[in-house]
């Protein structure tokens, strides 16, 4: 006999975990994600990852440097190993989100990320470190957005949008979390405690709040959708042949080089505009500030107006923005105008593209088996994101820094072309 308890479980669930189709199909603008406390202990939860196993990374290099005696550069390879690792390992944690293990593989890849970051102190070879963020880039794929959207992506299907900006507003703070904590313990306890404080907090407190925010899969049978989990053969397969998919991995990928190319080099790149060394300071800690404004207008937009905006126009305005921000910095005559308008034009679609990946792959192939899926566009984000820096610097090393401009203007204008190329052919598709 069903006890109490049950009955006020299943009551709360049907209430307000049931998946969007039965809830008379409410539109994004309509679900109220802002009263769902798991959705806030995910958007913390996620942003605290961020904060402690990717940007910890940045926040920590010119330290490594003097306690390891390695360049900057020799350290920077670990992060594009991180990159890389975290490409591969998104193919294998996208299948286990879509078997609806998102509760046991998140949690978990924090732990075992925070327990390899704990090692880092007591390495002696740079081999040692390689490995190490080899290791981490693999935890990185099942916690932070790639596999939050997927899971994301299966729960609230056609209303993930609201979920996803809720969680990124919180997580474009990560850095600014990171950065003067992570400074401030080690000024006070030296690299080493800090890196295991740290580590502590991911483990112990970080983790837990993750696996409380997922929502179990054990929902009654009525609750379920009955989505076919094909072999990996099967499912990978019809992703190849799709041009779609070599649209939209292609569109990312140049989404993503031209952000990594500018942000990988944002200091030395202003630096070549003549700018003090304050207000080089001052317009690259503007970058993410205004990744946060972005969400948060777009959040906003849709929430006055009630409606959705399409996604693949938010993109295609990314785009333009992105090469416009680029081309304006290379005509720029040390403005600081022109300089306020290259931030905000580069700074507001690094902060979409997390939102704008996943949703318009949703939206142009499907939601079946989403978490490979969505990994497999992700290899863009990796192509981009591996590759940008270094092909920056040589760039920069060879000519020029407004030849770096120059590629990134014409990155950006391809991934618009890719984009447009892209939504064609769906519509054609669609009509026939």
């Amino acid at each position: 006999m069903m006890s109490i308890y049950d009955l006020f479980h299943k009551s709360h669930i049907m209430q307000n975990y049931m998946i969007p189709s039965q809830k008379n199909n409410k539109s994004n603008t309509g679900y109220p994600i802002w009263s769902d406390h798991k959705m806030w202990g995910l958007s913390i939860a996620e942003t605290l990852t961020w904060a402690g196993l990717f940007y910890i990374f940045p926040a920590s290099i010119l330290k490594w440097t003097e306690n390891f005696n390695w360049s900057i550069s020799e350290i920077s390879i670990g992060f594009s190993i991180a990159l890389i690792a975290s490409g591969t390992g998104g193919l294998i944690s996208g299948r286990l989100i879509d078997k609806g293990l998102a509760r046991a593989l998140m949690p978990s890849s924090i732990v075992l990320g925070s327990l390899l970051i704990s090692l880092i102190p007591s390495i002696i070879h740079i081999w040692q470190f390689y490995l190490i963020w080899f290791l981490i880039g693999f935890c990185l794929s099942g916690c932070l957005y790639q596999a939050c959207f997927s899971y994301i992506t299966s729960r609230y299907k056609e209303n993930a949008k609201k979920p996803i900006v809720m969680i990124t507003l919180f997580a474009g703070f990560a850095s600014t979390i990171c950065y003067p904590v992570s400074t401030k313990l080690s000024d006070l306890y030296g690299l080493n405690i800090s890196t295991y404080i740290i580590s502590i907090v991911l483990c112990l407190f970080v983790a837990p709040l993750m696996w409380y925010s997922i929502y179990p899969t054990n929902l009654p049978s009525t609750q379920k959708e009955s989505v076919k989990i094909d072999s990996i053969k099967k499912s990978l397969f019809p992703i190849l042949k799709n041009p779609i998919f070599w649209g939209l991995l292609m569109t990312f990928a140049a989404f993503h080089a031209n952000q990594s190319m500018i942000v990988s080099q944002i200091f030395p790149l202003l630096n070549s505009q003549n700018l003090t060394s304050n207000q080089v300071l001052l317009f690259a800690s503007l970058i993410g500030p205004m990744q946060v404004t972005a969400r948060l207008i777009f959040f906003l937009i849709e929430f006055i107006t009630k409606k959705d905006i399409p996604i693949s126009l938010i993109c295609s305005i990314c785009l333009t923005m992105l090469a416009l921000s680029s081309f304006m910095l290379f005509i720029n005559d040390t403005s600081l105008v022109l300089i306020t308008i290259f931030i905000i034009l580069q700074g507001g679609p690094y902060g979409m593209v997390s939102i704008l990946q996943p949703l318009l792959t949703a939206q142009l192939i499907g939601r079946i088996n989403f978490g490979i899926l969505s990994s497999m566009v992700g290899i863009g984000f990796i192509l981009g994101s591996a590759s940008g820096p270094g092909i920056a610097g040589w760039i920069a090393e060879t000519w020029s820094y407004n030849t770096v401009l120059i590629t990134t203007t014409f990155i950006a204008l391809t991934g618009l072309i890719f984009l447009s190329s892209t939504l064609i052919i769906h519509k054609y598709k669609r009509l026939n």
